[in-house]
């Protein structure tokens, strides 16, 4: 699962980076909406599960959340890697 997300992450970064076609304060601001984003899905980790139900619905919508947060997460982690090398070479 950590190089599924590794790759994922270096695939977006490598998008992000190609991409980089903005001005430098629109970039900063792809950079802080991402990393707004990337701090969500690190406070889901703590807040979601801790007093989960063990009922069918509940496992369900746990597992529906992880497989978005564990996609969203390496894609915000991508873009924000990407466009800081975009911004710091060019």
């Amino acid at each position: 699962m950590i190089i599924a997300w590794v790759v994922l992450a270096a695939a977006i970064g490598w998008g992000a980076w190609f991409v980089a076609r903005g001005s430098r304060q629109a970039l900063w601001f792809r950079v802080a909406a991402a990393a707004v984003v990337l701090i969500g899905c690190a406070a889901s980790f703590w807040m979601y599960g801790d007093h989960l139900d063990k009922t069918l619905g509940a496992v369900i919508g746990y597992f529906l959340l992880w497989g978005s947060v564990f996609v969203l997460s390496g894609a915000c982690a991508g873009v924000v890697v990407g466009t800081l090398i975009a911004l710091l070479l060019g």
